[in-house]
């Protein structure tokens, strides 16, 4: 007996439809706007005046039954399938279930609960994924329908408090310096909202810049009084005159995790979010974990966010490229008795490591995390073998990395390429950043299985320049900056538009620490050198 049919429909961000998984299209405005409106009932019947109200407006309409039918008949169309929309005593019904919107609320419900319990670490790894769940503005292309605009305000205004609820809690956590630059950006967008106002002040004073924080809030006095006639709210006027007594609760006063060398991501971290949680919670007790997995399995990158993790929690914590020093140096290189200590790409000194590691396990209370494509084979190593993304968090890495006219492309052509790249990390972010040349259906079309191969195009695709540099950058074991690699160059006036273009496809990695650096992925720095 066939299955029934599975209808999604994705409203944060412009509307997506898909059914079992493909990606169909429904071009007509108001076909779109129905299948919104009948999406959101949940699958109740919703009367025909109800809906002629919500399509239309509240106007004299002529013959709304007819018109909602021959829309609905339409709409079938499109769908390909009849089963989904049925038409009940006075109104209509469809089949569907709106998944973004559904694991948001998951994740805003379990964000709310840790904001309560004050658990600031949970809920800016939790506001992270919710809000990574958004494709651009709500409901984007459907604000000219009546209800729609009515929606995709409360969508708007929802996503704003998750947004503030996640900054609020890295400020918590000492994270000022971030914080405030979004909230800057996000104060630019809503001149008139006090909570945000007064935390972006928050952040300007934890910084140092106490008349900033104030000349903020004084700019948000005039404006509500200029364009509503009102005063602040009591909250505001409170902060305002903390901030002029330099209360001394306005700091953070959790002990600052110890400084560690850590440079900020510039891109979201996508899938793995169960591992992450399951490996913090580890990380909290003394012995050797190791992960292991194949190339380009995202083996650092979710080393360096448990990491960062444990720091905002105030865990000491220390971070060592191996491919940056030699083995030797590693007693010399840390000094700590407890704590966290974080090996990267142990695989190049595999013996040395194991020794080191055996060595400080005995004499102290560390916990050891190292990233290694094979395991240190030492007493009560705990390994961790990173699995492939699922097809779910592939297809969601690679919307995210690819060019901006590539995000509406077909899913099942996505599907195909993170197959090709054997749903491993890096292989989808090499393959999205072939889109900045060629079209989506053409990687998926000439795309070969693997991650050689999606680095053997990749390269071809590279400019004699960017081979260049490339080239040259891959001495840099522990990453780089601008002029570091001008420094070494052959011409130095090919370097910033050549790190510019291997950034878009995704060869380097840049990183926001004392300002932008790069990092060449390992799998990337091997290929590099056996070329």
């Amino acid at each position: 007996m066939p299955s029934e049919p599975q209808l999604e429909v994705l409203v944060l961000g412009p509307l997506a439809v898909r059914l079992d998984g493909r990606a169909i299209a429904v071009d007509r405005p108001l076909e779109r706007a129905l299948l919104v409106r009948l999406a959101l009932a949940n699958g109740l019947p919703v009367p025909d005046q109800r809906l002629a109200v919500d399509l239309w407006g509240d106007v004299d309409l002529a013959r709304p039954t007819e018109r909602l039918r021959v829309l609905a008949s339409r709409l079938r169309t499109a769908l390909g399938t009849p089963d989904v929309l049925t038409r009940a005593s006075n109104g209509y019904a469809l089949s569907a279930q709106m998944t973004d919107l559904v694991d948001a609320r998951s994740l805003a419900k379990s964000l709310y609960a840790a904001a309560r319990a004050g658990d600031h670490a949970t809920v800016s790894a939790l506001g992270r994924e919710a809000l990574g769940l958004w494709r651009g503005a709500s409901l984007a292309d459907l604000r000219a329908v009546p209800y729609a605009a009515t929606e995709a305000e409360q969508l708007d205004t929802w996503r704003l408090d998750l947004q503030l609820e996640r900054l609020d809690a890295e400020l918590a956590l000492g994270g000022a310096t971030e914080a405030g630059r979004e909230l800057e950006a996000l104060a630019a967008e809503h001149p008139l909202h006090e909570r945000l106002w007064c935390s972006l002040a928050l952040a300007l004073y934890r910084t140092g810049r106490q008349a900033d924080a104030l000349n903020r809030l004084a700019q948000l006095r005039a404006r509500l009084a200029d364009e509503l006639g009102v005063d602040p709210a009591p909250e505001t006027a409170e902060m305002e005159l903390r901030l002029l007594r330099q209360d001394p609760s306005l700091q953070v006063h959790a002990a600052p995790p110890e400084p560690f060398d850590l440079p900020l991501p510039m891109t979201t971290f996508v899938g793995r979010q169960a591992e992450l949680s399951d490996l913090v919670r580890r990380l909290r007790t003394p012995g050797l974990i190791t992960l292991t997995g194949a190339p380009g399995s995202g083996k650092s990158r979710l080393a360096f966010e448990a990491t960062r993790a444990m720091a905002a929690a105030g865990h000491p914590v220390q971070l060592i490229p191996l491919r940056a020093i030699e083995a030797t140096e590693l007693e010399s290189a840390q000094r700590r008795e407890t704590g966290l200590l974080v090996l990267d790409d142990a695989e190049h000194q595999l013996e040395p490591v194991a020794k080191t590691v055996a060595h400080l396990l005995e004499r102290t209370n560390l916990t050891v995390l190292v990233t290694s494509r094979e395991p240190l084979q030492l007493p009560d190593e705990e390994l961790r073998m990173l699995e492939p993304l699922d097809e779910h968090s592939a297809a969601q890495l690679f919307t995210e990395r690819c060019a901006a006219d590539a995000q509406a492309a077909v899913a099942s052509e996505v599907a195909a390429i993170c197959t090709a790249t054997e749903h491993l990390p890096l292989g989808i972010e090499l393959a999205a950043g072939l889109t900045r040349t060629l079209s989506v259906a053409r990687v998926a079309e000439e795309l070969s299985s693997g991650l050689s191969a999606v680095l053997d195009w990749t390269y071809q695709l590279l400019g004699a320049a960017e081979r260049k540099v490339l080239h040259e950058v891959v001495v840099f074991a522990g990453g780089f900056t601008l002029e570091d690699a001008e420094r070494i160059a052959a011409d130095p006036r090919d370097v910033a538009p050549a790190l510019t273009e291997l950034a878009d496809r995704n060869l380097l990695l840049v990183e926001d620490h004392d300002g932008r650096r790069f990092r060449v992925p390992g799998a990337v720095r091997d290929y590099t050198l056996q070329r």
